[in-house]
């Protein structure tokens, strides 16, 4: 019974930073890793190495299942599949259901605390390892994901929305920002976002308000296909914290991630061509975006783009 099966429900950019646990998961099990996980993620999963999707009933026995999310769907996909062992690896306690105690033989939660997030999963994921954390890594998509419209030329990747809204950096912060930046690059701006009428509007108000319009330019509405390739293509990649900054590191495209009031330590590993900037600490405790302004943002920039030269 080569291979095992794993369960993970959450976000996009939470499914990337997975990724090391799953590929230790296949080096101890043999074969791939079959994973239950949201339909629309399958684009993602595709790219990810000795990964595959689960679709349907799970009817394969295997000798291991691990679940690494508390929802309800994940822990009662994990009781209908046949597996001699469950384990179930959460980041905090308080994310404990009664009745996982009942659906896992082995439940591992020591608390994230300031972990980073992929650290922390692929380092409780048996077996203990003496070997350094190996860093989120994607495989390159295929040419025939680019979007119809790109005609090739080199781009740099904006991406300025996240599913939250506090997630967000102000739409003429953004403008001051690229616009000072179009002066020291060659590349145009690609602005992407998800399909919510905020968040097009949100990048729309930044390409208003810039005074470099014909550096920038809104992608049409793009397929998870396509915005996998535009990040894993892209000179550099310019984001909120969410999954465009998980991928660019995935991808080792250079990026700069914007923080607001989420963990810097849980969520951003720090490397030669991953920086982050996060919001000043406010009066209420609270890193608001609506205080960080472009300087900082332009400074690291900078740097960035001076690491790729």
């Amino acid at each position: 019974m080569s291979g095992c099966y794993a369960v993970f429900h959450k976000q996009l950019g939470d499914l990337v930073l997975l990724q090391p646990a799953l590929g230790k998961l296949a080096e101890r099990h043999g074969g791939d890793v079959q994973l239950l996980t949201r339909n629309g993620h399958e684009p993602l999963v595709e790219i990810m190495p000795r990964v595959k999707m689960q679709r349907g009933l799970a009817l394969t026995p295997r000798h291991a299942l691990y679940c690494y999310d508390p929802l309800n769907k994940s822990a009662f996909r994990s009781l209908a599949i046949p597996v001699l062992k469950r384990t179930c690896i959460l980041p905090e306690r308080r994310e404990l259901a009664w009745y996982h105690r009942f659906l896992f033989g082995e439940i591992i939660v020591p608390e994230l605390g300031d972990r980073y997030v992929a650290e922390y999963f692929w380092s409780l994921t048996p077996p203990a390892s003496s070997e350094a954390f190996p860093r989120p890594r994607l495989n390159q998509p295929p040419d025939t994901w680019m979007p119809a419209w790109h005609d090739g030329s080199p781009y740099i990747l904006v991406n300025p929305t996240a599913g939250w809204k506090r997630k967000s950096w102000q739409a003429d912060q953004w403008a001051t920002c690229l616009d000072a930046l179009a002066d020291v690059c060659t590349e145009r701006f690609i602005l992407t976002s998800g399909q919510d009428a905020w968040q097009m509007a949100h990048c729309a108000k930044i390409i208003r308000k810039s005074k470099r319009k014909e550096r920038l330019m809104m992608a049409p509405g793009t397929s998870l296909r396509e915005f996998l390739w535009l990040c894993a293509n892209a000179g550099a990649v310019l984001t909120v914290d969410g999954a465009a900054a998980h991928l660019a590191a995935a991808f080792s495209v250079p990026s700069l991630a914007i923080f607001g009031p989420t963990s810097l330590l849980n969520w951003h590993l720090v490397g030669p061509q991953t920086k982050a900037v996060q919001a000043p600490v406010a009066e209420d405790d609270i890193r608001h975006l609506k205080n960080l302004k472009a300087e900082p943002v332009l400074e690291a920039c900078r740097a960035l783009f001076a690491s790729r030269e």
